[in-house]
């Protein structure tokens, strides 16, 4: 038998889409035992926004909910704003309000070396470390427990 592969950025049509719901249920039901496609993977993004007017976007966090878990993809804070304005901080201590709010239980993300500080004294703790990536650098899986109480 011959094969053909292709590789897209995007579920780029309808098969696509439909192959992965209907073999992601499968796939639940042998490993999980149910359908938790309700649990993982669920986009959110959090903004901190100025009280000036207009508003002014001055950081983001994209993240992912698996399972009861939420996943930091990206924390990005506005130039002008990082270091000493703790609009990073405030932005974790939300996420993390949010995270106890729906009983997730953890917070995790990965971040290279510069970064670990900020986490650090954010009471997030280093889980893993992963070395020499193909840019050459040396990224960091940190994570917290939220407090469920």
């Amino acid at each position: 038998m011959k094969y053909s592969i292709e590789i897209a950025f995007e579920d780029a049509n309808d098969d696509i889409k439909s192959f992965f719901k209907e073999e992601w249920l499968s796939a639940n039901l042998i490993h999980f035992g149910r359908d938790i496609s309700e649990e993982i993977n669920k986009p959110l993004t959090a903004t901190v926004y100025s009280d000036s007017s207009p508003p002014q976007l001055l950081a983001a966090a994209r993240c992912f909910i698996m399972g009861n878990t939420l996943r930091i993809s990206q924390l990005l804070v506005k130039e002008e704003y990082r270091g000493s304005h703790g609009i990073g901080s405030l932005l974790l201590q939300r996420l993390e309000k949010l995270a106890h709010k729906h009983k997730w239980h953890k917070i995790r993300l990965s971040t290279i070396h510069q970064n670990v500080d900020f986490y650090q004294k954010n009471g997030y703790g280093v889980e893993a470390t992963l070395e020499n990536d193909v840019f050459q650098k040396t990224w960091y899986i940190l994570s917290k427990f939220v407090d469920s109480e």
